[in-house]
């Protein structure tokens, strides 16, 4: 395979450079958020919970079993739902398994009942849950982890032995502001 000529590779040199500097900033952040994602059971899912108790009046259960019930007769289903929505005071929807893999919409005024069932989208489906701990294998959590550690230091130790110029101090401010403002606007 011919070398490349020198005018060529300094001009590759040069785009690999600045494109590091710039995205430096992303992949240190991309890596430790994929950590702290990797273990976020750890951290209480990154939500703290505070829990107040209040009094309030004893109530009769059977009035919420014969509501639930009336509407699990009309899903056709004995099991309880994971979860039950009342919307706008007109729709009730009951979500069973995770995130409403089958959901119920009841539109009691006008008769109507919906049924939707989400299925997985395979590859996708299990590409995504690779970024679940939870769902995933330890040693492919743990080889994650060693992998973003690696590029963390890879990234540190490129920042460090660097000569740098002006233009380099101003592509690595620049990726800090990219970073700051792309972490501002996600909010």
């Amino acid at each position: 395979m011919p070398a490349l000529d020198s005018k060529t590779t300094r001009i590759m040199r040069k785009i690999h450079r600045w494109g590091g500097l710039l995205l430096a900033a992303f992949i240190i952040f991309y890596c430790i958020t994929g950590i702290l994602l990797n273990h976020r059971k750890y951290f209480s899912y990154f939500i703290s919970k505070k829990k107040t108790v209040y009094e309030v009046p004893v109530s009769d259960i059977n009035i919420m079993k014969s509501f639930i019930d009336y509407y699990k007769k009309q899903t056709g289903r004995t099991d309880d739902p994971t979860v039950i929505r009342i919307r706008d005071n007109r729709t009730v929807e009951f979500l069973y398994g995770s995130h409403g893999r089958t959901t119920y919409i009841i539109h009691p005024e006008e008769g109507i009942m919906e049924k939707i069932e989400k299925s997985p989208q395979q590859p996708l489906y299990w590409l995504n849950n690779l970024h679940k701990a939870f769902q995933t294998g330890r040693s492919w959590v743990i080889l994650t982890d060693i992998v973003s550690v690696i590029i963390i230091v890879a990234a540190i130790t490129g920042l460090v032995i660097l000569r740098y110029r002006m233009l380099d101090y101003i592509m690595v401010f620049g990726g800090v502001l990219i970073l700051i403002l792309g972490a501002l606007l996600w909010q």
